[in-house]
């Protein structure tokens, strides 16, 4: 692309703005957005791995600009191999961020072994075969990819999207790729490579603008996701939310430690609650639901707000100690207090109980679980907990 501008002199200047050029400027853009609004900001597992797909992608783009300038062919070779390596590391702080089990071993060997791969064989006329097979990988990880995104319990789902859908158009590109080159016609290598490296620069500048935003707005909606604002002793918990749940979560697995339970808390009919009590009412209603749950469990439960009439919670202990808690939590949010303005109306909850032992240490399966279980005490009657081991038992309400 040529622009043409003036100089100071009245001069005309035409200033070439070629592929390179924008694919660095957009993937500068894109890398300072994610190490200075996430990895700085929410230093994790997950966005430490982010941080290092798009430094990799930054390096990436540098190094293709300097070979396509000086026409270095295992110098372009390795900058595509780099390019494709943001996908498997996006991939990977996915993982970490959701607290699913880590690929490192898949996503390792693929960020070495590709870049050395096609460095090697950049002279050679097996290029054009380990460049396709390559860019397949690559597509394989961005199906991935979409996959975990909407496998991703979050409360607002538009947040994927942006990565979502780029994901799903690399794997499909891919794809179908991949089949043309086993079932089309016989295509000149060296036009087949250049449309495929061309593709490559352009996918990872869209890619990478599209990953900043979702990885952007993950981080932002893990900040709120926490109770902030509620006091008592779980206050240091509480305001570390999700991300702290998700840490402790793969301490957890790493230690495989089964004294763990993830407690999914409703409260019961919150439709009905708001329409007799009003909007305000039913605000306050929310907020002693949720003092009610925090102070019946232990400090050192990681506890998180699904929205604002559920709850999360793992929590420590044996079947007995956990159980323990259930209780006293049911009992405490169907409490009444005469003195309480708001005791007219039937307050209740329901609860999923799930040990991380019967997830198998998968914390997508363990969240799944405990909402199971949850609905079903829910569509029971509330007022009432069901676990994996035991018929749905009701509370006691006590009266204060």
């Amino acid at each position: 692309m040529i622009s043409t501008i003036l100089d100071a002199g009245g001069d005309v200047v035409n200033v070439h703005v070629g592929l390179p050029q924008t694919i660095i400027v957009m993937v500068s853009l894109a890398t300072a957005m994610v190490f200075g609004l996430a990895v700085l900001r929410r230093p994790s597992s997950a966005t430490t791995a982010w941080g290092i797909a798009f430094g990799i992608g930054l390096l990436a783009t540098y190094v293709w600009a300097a070979a396509e300038q000086a026409g270095l062919g295992p110098l372009r070779a390795l900058a595509s191999g780099l390019m494709l390596a943001f996908e498997p590391l996006v991939w990977l702080g996915l993982r970490l961020f959701a607290g699913r089990r880590v690929p490192w071993f898949e996503a390792g060997a693929f960020v070495i072994m590709v870049p050395t791969a096609l460095a090697l064989s950049a002279a050679t006329e097996a290029f054009s075969l380990v460049f396709s097979l390559a860019f397949a990988c690559g597509g394989v990880f961005a199906g991935l990819i979409a996959i975990d995104l909407a496998r991703l319990r979050i409360p607002s789902r538009d947040v994927t999207l942006p990565l979502l859908l780029v994901s799903g158009a690399f794997a499909i590109a891919a794809a179908l790729n991949l089949a043309w080159r086993v079932i089309g016609p016989v295509a000149d290598a060296g036009e087949q490579i250049s449309v495929l490296r061309e593709v490559n620069g352009v996918g990872t500048m869209v890619t990478s603008v599209c990953a900043a935003v979702t990885i952007l707005l993950l981080v932002r909606s893990d900040t709120s996701g926490g109770l902030g604002g509620d006091a008592g002793p779980h206050g240091s918990a509480l305001h570390r939310g999700e991300d702290a749940l998700r840490e402790r979560f793969a301490r957890i697995r790493a230690r495989h430690d089964a004294s763990w339970s993830l407690l999914d808390v409703r409260l019961d009919d919150p439709g009905d609650l708001r329409e007799a009590s009003g909007q305000s009412d039913f605000a306050a209603i929310v907020q002693r639901f949720r003092t009610a749950v925090v102070e019946a469990l232990p400090p050192s439960a990681d506890i998180v707000r699904g929205d604002g009439t559920q709850l999360l919670a793992l929590v420590p202990g044996n079947e007995r100690t956990v159980e323990h808690h259930v209780r006293t939590a049911l009992e405490r949010v169907s409490s009444v207090d005469e003195q309480d303005e708001l005791s007219v109306i039937r307050v209740s909850a329901s609860i999923g109980w799930a040990t991380v032992l019967e997830s198998d240490f998968d914390l997508d399966t363990l969240t799944a679980l405990a909402a199971t279980r949850a609905d079903n005490a829910r569509s029971q009657g509330g007022d009432r907990w069901e676990s994996g081991g035991q018929s749905t038992v009701t509370t006691t309400i006590t009266i204060a």
